[in-house]
């Protein structure tokens, strides 16, 4: 059997950022079917965020507590 299954967030966001539980987990996720075209935007800025620089967008609005 054959699923094609998207993770997808309620507000069609992904989640990109620190997890708040956990300082030494990153979260990128929930793409929904964009999660390859998004690849490369999502890797520059995990890397950002790996290596402690201010990453080149807001991430406000991709953060996981806005659930």
């Amino acid at each position: 059997t054959w699923a094609g299954l998207r993770p997808v967030t309620p507000d069609g966001l992904p989640i990109i950022g620190r997890a708040p539980t956990s300082d030494n987990l990153l979260l990128a996720m929930g793409h929904a079917m964009l999660g390859i075209s998004l690849a490369p935007a999502t890797g520059k800025l995990t890397a950002q965020l790996l290596q402690g620089t201010i990453p080149d967008l807001d991430l406000t609005p991709f953060r996981l507590s806005r659930f």
